[in-house]
């Protein structure tokens, strides 16, 4: 597995694009509650990503997971949604850090392969 890539792009999510990690959240947020014709498979590790992602904000001072967790639920598209993204996210650190917390939920990052 291939960790020192270059991250400052933001997270891989396919075809040589990225996002920010709180972009990343969203849809995570996105594909496990609010996506019915994806696979169960898919919504599973997004769901995965979301525990392991708002744990680990959790566990360094962000308060509102569980407030995040269901405006993202509920499809809340609003500033407050997105700015308690990007707070969860600025939580966990830089890019990469935000990377190992996914991988340690057994996702496997395009890129790593």
């Amino acid at each position: 597995m291939t960790q020192n890539r270059d991250v400052t792009k933001g997270v891989p999510v396919g075809n040589g694009q990225h996002v920010s990690p709180a972009e990343f959240l969203l849809m995570a947020g996105f594909l496990a509650y609010r996506a019915p014709l994806a696979s169960a498979h898919a919504r599973a590790v997004a769901q995965r990503i979301l525990v392991a992602v708002l744990e680990m904000a959790t566990a360094r001072g962000f308060a509102d997971s569980i407030v995040l967790q269901a405006m993202m639920a509920n499809a809340e598209k609003s500033s407050s949604t997105w700015r308690l993204a990007e707070q969860a996210a600025a939580a966990i650190g830089d890019t990469a850090t935000y990377l190992q917390v996914i991988r340690s939920a057994g996702v496997i990052i395009e890129e790593d392969g």
